[in-house]
C-alpha cells in the first residue's frame, strides 16, 4: 500500500515535471540574429499554438512563411522546412534568451550556422521606431560593380510606410524575395530569411539622392557593393528572350526518371494533345519555391481545359534516392500532382548538357510553355515572385493570357 502511493506521488511529480518543462517556450514573438560582416541579419519569428499544436513561421514584411513541421519539447524549438532540407534548432533559457543553429543540406553536405536571440522581441533592427527617415518607397535601378569592371543590374521595388519599408530587389537570374526593415534618418536596413536563404541590405542615401550600400547573401557568404538611383522606367531584359532554342531545333524534348524510376518523355501519353508547362529547377532554389507555389495550383485548377505540367529537377545531391526524396518533400509542400524529374544536379554547365536543344540552363528556374501540337510557345527565365509587386502581377496576367490563347487554338 506504502508503495502503490510512493510510486503514485513520484508520478504525480514526474507529471508536473513534465509540464513546467513543457511550458518553459512561450507563445510570441522572438528575434534572432545572424552575425555578418555587414552586423547582424535579423530574423522574426513568431511561434503560435493551438490546442496542443505548435506553428512557428518566419515573418518578412507581408510574408508569413510557415514552417512545415514545429516541435517544442521543454526548452526546445525546432522549425523544420523539409522542402528546403533545412530546420532551425533552438533552445531558450529562462531569462529569454536564445541559443540556436540553423542546419542547411548543401552540395558539400550538411552547413550549421550558430544564431543568436531573445524571446519576446518582435522588432527587427531597432527596438525604437525612428523620428526622422527618408522616402524610399519606389522603383530604384539598382547596379552591382563586377571586379571584371561589369555590373549586374538590377530593380528595387519598395513599399514604405512610415519608417518601415518592404520590398524585393530583382535581378535576371532571381529576386531577393521578401525585403523588410525600417529606414532610420538617411540609412536604409532591410533583411530577409524564409527558413532556406536570406539575405541583409544596408545603405545610405547620398547628397545627390542616389544610394549606396553593401548587402550579403548567406548562400556562399557573398558580399557586395551596390549603388541604386530613382528610375521609375528601370527594366531588364525581356525573360521571354533569354533562353531559346537553339538552330536546327524545331522541338524540346527530354526523357528522365520520375520519382519512383520509371522514364517519362513528352511522347507519353499524358502529355498528347496538352498545353504543356515544363519547369526547369531545383528544391534548394528559392525562386523556384515561388514559382512551385504559383504553378503547382494553376495545373490543378485547370487540367480539365487541357494544361498538364512536368517539373526537370537539378538538385544537389547526384544520389537518385536523396534528390527524389528532396522532391517529394518539395512536391508535399505545393501540392505538385505532375511529374518531377531528376534530371541532373545543380550545376548549370552539366545541366545545360542534358538539354542540348536550348541555347543553356541558365536560371533556375526556367519555365518552357509547349502548345497542344507539342511546340515551344515561350521560355520564361526566372520567375518574379510575390515579393517583386508589380512585376509579379504583370507575369500572372501575361501568363494567363498565353496558356488562355493556346487552349483556344485546339489540337
Amino acid at each position: 500500500m506504502f508503495l502503490r502511493a510512493a510510486l503514485g506521488f513520484i508520478a504525480m511529480i514526474s507529471a508536473s515535471s513534465a509540464s513546467i518543462a513543457a511550458d518553459t517556450i512561450k507563445p510570441g514573438d522572438y528575434r534572432l540574429a545572424l552575425a555578418t560582416p555587414l552586423g547582424d541579419l535579423p530574423i522574426n519569428l513568431k511561434l503560435e499554438k493551438k490546442g496542443e499544436a505548435w506553428s512557428a513561421a518566419y515573418i518578412n514584411g507581408p510574408e508569413k512563411m510557415q514552417a512545415e513541421i514545429t516541435r517544442v519539447k521543454g526548452d526546445t524549438l525546432t522549425a523544420e522546412f523539409p522542402s528546403y532540407g533545412s530546420r532551425l534548432e533552438a533552445t531558450v533559457a529562462a531569462d529569454g534568451g536564445v541559443s540556436a543553429k540553423l542546419f542547411f543540406s548543401r552540395v558539400a553536405g550538411v552547413v550549421e550556422i550558430p544564431l543568436t536571440g531573445r524571446a519576446g522581441a518582435a522588432h527587427r533592427f531597432n527596438a525604437d521606431v525612428p523620428k526622422d527617415f527618408a522616402k524610399l518607397g519606389g522603383r530604384w535601378a539598382i547596379s552591382v560593380p563586377s571586379p571584371d569592371g561589369s555590373s549586374k543590374p538590377g530593380i528595387g521595388e519598395f513599399t514604405q510606410t512610415g519608417a518601415e519599408i518592404h520590398g524585393a530587389v530583382i535581378y535576371t537570374n532571381a529576386d531577393t524575395r521578401w525585403l523588410a526593415g525600417e529606414v532610420r534618418g538617411n540609412e536604409l536596413y532591410m533583411s530577409t530569411f524564409d527558413g532556406g536563404t536570406g539575405s541583409l541590405w544596408r545603405g545610405t542615401v547620398q547628397p545627390d539622392g542616389t544610394m549606396k550600400g553593401q548587402s550579403f547573401m548567406m548562400v556562399g557568404n557573398l558580399q557586395a557593393n551596390w549603388t541604386a538611383k530613382r528610375d521609375a522606367t528601370a527594366a531588364l531584359p525581356d525573360p521571354t528572350k533569354l533562353t531559346y532554342l537553339k538552330p536546327g531545333y524545331d522541338k524540346f524534348a527530354f526523357s528522365f526518371p520520375d520519382l519512383d524510376g520509371k522514364t517519362v518523355t513528352l511522347d507519353d501519353a499524358r502529355f498528347k494533345g496538352k498545353v504543356t508547362i515544363i519547369t526547369i529547377g531545383g528544391t534548394w532554389c528559392p525562386t523556384c519555391h515561388d514559382e512551385a507555389a504559383y504553378i503547382a495550383p494553376f495545373i490543378r485548377e485547370n487540367r480539365a481545359r487541357g494544361v498538364e505540367g512536368v517539373a526537370l529537377q537539378y538538385e544537389f545531391s547526384p544520389e537518385f534516392a536523396k534528390a527524389a526524396q528532396a522532391c517529394r518533400n518539395f512536391a508535399k509542400r505545393y501540392g505538385i500532382d505532375y511529374p518531377m524529374l531528376i534530371a541532373g544536379t545543380n550545376d548549370k554547365e552539366a545541366a545545360s548538357k542534358t538539354l542540348p536543344m536550348i541555347n543553356a540552363v541558365l536560371v533556375y528556374p526556367t519555365m518552357i510553355v509547349i502548345d497542344r501540337k507539342g511546340a515551344v510557345r515561350q521560355i520564361h527565365t526566372s520567375f518574379p515572385g510575390p515579393a517583386t509587386g508589380v512585376h509579379h502581377q504583370e507575369f500572372k496576367k501575361e501568363f494567363n493570357k498565353l496558356i488562355d490563347g493556346l487552349l483556344a487554338e485546339g489540337v
